[in-house]
Parts: structure tokens; sequence; C-alpha cells
């Protein structure tokens, strides 16, 4: 029944966990939000603003409508590739959602303010068409930014997890 434990080689047992540092490191790193994603939603951000700006009731509403299909068919695609690859909770370590939580907060926050002070100072200055500017530039911003959060979110994980590579 005890079988003796044949004994492992360092070199091997270095191979293994070398292996598991990669294959944990690939899961973290896995792509859920492709490039075009970003885009994609920074032009329906765009889009909307512009809807709003044109104060007409029936316009706004086609365009409510219009934004949320393309939402919905942006967020479908991505959504399912982030489930089929969903890593295991403790891959990264304790505390690691909330840190993700306060960095999307965070992000989020600044874009609002960015929207706002943009908006209300071309206001201000009477140019023309405030709010889709500022959305525009809010829009570029999110689109930039989100990339740049989820990369520097991943490189964290990696770090975190306690990989040797």
């Amino acid at each position: 029944m005890n079988e003796p434990i044949e004994p492992i080689e360092p070199a091997d047992a270095a191979r293994a966990l070398a292996e598991i540092d990669l294959r944990r490191e690939q899961v973290i790193r896995r792509k859920v939000f492709p490039r075009w994603y970003w885009w994609a939603h920074a032009a329906l951000i765009t889009a909307l603003a512009t809807v709003f700006q044109s104060g007409h009731g029936a316009v706004v509403a086609i365009g409510v409508a219009a934004y949320l299909v393309g939402a919905f068919a942006i967020d479908r695609p991505v959504s399912r590739a982030a489930r089929a690859a969903t890593p295991r909770r403790g891959l990264a370590g304790p505390g690691a959602g909330r840190r993700t939580l306060i960095g999307l907060a965070t992000f989020l926050a600044a874009l609002i303010a960015v929207l706002i002070t943009t908006a209300l100072s071309l206001k201000a200055a009477d140019v023309p068409y405030p709010i889709t500017i500022a959305a525009a530039l809010t829009a570029a911003l999110f689109a930039i930014g989100g990339q740049l959060l989820v990369r520097y979110e991943a490189a964290f994980l990696v770090r975190r997890s306690g990989s040797r590579r």
C-alpha cells in the first residue's frame, strides 16, 4: 500500500515550478479586453454625447436605444471570453480584488472629472458642442487609459502571485 516515494531531482523540481509559474502568468495575462473593445466603447460614448447635444427628444430616444444595442454587441463576446477563462479566486493573493476595485473607481472618477471640467470650460468659453467635444476627449482617455490600466493590473497580479519569472 505505501510505496516508497522516489526522490525528485532538483533540476526536475525547478522545471516543474517554472512551468507552474508560466501557466499562472498566462492565466493572469490572458487577453479578456481586446484593443477594439476600448475604442468601440469610446465611439459609442462620443455618439451618445452627440445625440444628447442635439436636444431633440426622438433623436435622443433612438440614440439611447442604439447605444444600448451597440454596448450589448460589444460587451457580449468579451463577457463570454471572460467567463470561459475565469481564474481561480486566490490566484493573485489576498486583497487583489479590493485593489483592483479601488484602481477602477479612481480611473472612473478621473474620467468623470475630466468630462465635467472640460464640458463646463468649453461652455463658459462659448465653444460650440461642448458636451460632444468633452465626451470625445474623455472617450479617448477611456480607450487609452483602460488598456493601460488592464496592463498595469496584470503586471501587478503577476508580481503579487509570486511568479519567479
